[in-house]
C-alpha cells in the first residue's frame, strides 16, 4: 500500500485558508495550493530577512546551551579611525560585541540546556485506510519535555500572545512523534522578552483526528489526487 507524507506545515497551510483576514482567502488557497503541489514560495526581501533572523536565534539558543557561543572582538578606535593600543601590552585594545537577541537568546539557553537539538523523526500512521507518515523536527528534546522555538519581528507590544497556538497541529504532531513526551512549550521571543505557552498531551488533539479533517477536506475540494501526485513517499 503506497504511503504519504504529511507535515505541521502542510497542514497549517490548510489551516490559513479558513483562518486568513477577511478578504484574503484566495490568497490564502493559493498559498495552499502551492504548498499542496510543493512548488517553492515566492518570498519578498521582508519575508526572507525574518525567516533568517529566526534561524539566527534558534541558532544562537543552541550555541550558548552547549557552551558554544563565543563573541565577536571588534576593535577599538579613536575619532580619526585609529587603532587604540594598549599602554601596557602594546596589543590593540578591543571589546566583546553580542547579537542584540543574546539576553533572551541566553534565557531560553538556560531553560534548554542539556536538550538534545534538531532532532529529525518520523513514523507511520494509518488513518481512514490511508497509510501516512508523520515527519517532523525538533527544535530540542529533554527528558519528555518538547520545545520549539518561535522569533516574533514585531514586538510583543503589537501583538496578542495567549492561546495563539491552541489550535497548532505542531503539539499534537509531536505528541505522536515522541509518545513518551508529556509535555510541550512553545518558546516565543522577540528578541527581548519572553512568551512561554505549555501543552500536555491529554488535552491536545490527536494526529488521528486532524488527518482524517484534513482528508475529508482533499476530498471534498477534489484534491486528493494532487495530494498523491505530490506526496507519496518512494517505495
Amino acid at each position: 500500500m503506497p504511503r504519504y507524507k504529511i507535515t505541521k506545515s502542510l497542514i497549517e497551510s490548510w489551516y490559513y485558508v479558513h483562518d486568513c483576514w477577511e478578504g484574503c482567502e484566495d490568497d490564502a488557497m493559493e498559498s495552499f495550493l502551492r504548498t499542496l503541489r510543493c512548488e517553492p514560495e515566492e518570498l519578498t526581501e521582508e519575508q526572507q530577512q525574518n525567516i533568517q533572523n529566526g534561524h539566527d536565534f534558534e541558532t544562537l539558543i543552541e550555541h550558548i546551551a552547549n557552551d558554544r557561543f563565543i563573541p565577536k572582538q571588534e576593535w577599538e578606535r579613536d575619532k580619526d579611525g585609529h587603532l587604540i593600543i594598549e599602554p601596557n601590552s602594546g596589543e590593540p585594545m578591543a571589546h566583546q560585541v553580542y547579537p542584540k537577541t543574546y539576553r533572551a537568546a541566553y534565557e531560553l539557553a538556560q531553560i534548554v540546556k542539556g536538550a538534545q537539538f534538531q532532532v529529525r523523526i518520523r513514523k507511520p500512521i494509518t488513518v481512514n485506510g490511508m497509510e501516512f507518515e508523520i515527519v517532523g523536527v525538533l527544535d530540542a528534546l529533554r527528558e519528555g519535555t518538547i520545545f520549539d522555538f518561535k522569533f516574533k519581528n514585531k514586538s510583543f507590544g503589537s501583538l496578542d500572545l495567549a492561546g495563539d497556538y491552541l489550535d497548532s497541529a505542531q503539539h499534537p504532531f509531536y505528541f505522536y512523534l515522541v509518545p513518551e513526551a508529556r509535555k510541550f512549550l512553545y518558546m516565543v521571543s522577540d528578541g527581548n522578552d519572553i512568551y512561554i505557552e505549555q501543552y500536555f498531551p491529554e488535552e491536545s488533539r490527536s494526529a488521528e483526528e486532524i488527518i482524517a479533517e484534513f482528508i475529508s477536506f482533499l476530498e471534498s475540494s477534489n484534491l486528493m489526487d494532487e495530494y498523491k501526485a505530490h506526496w507519496q513517499i518512494a517505495a
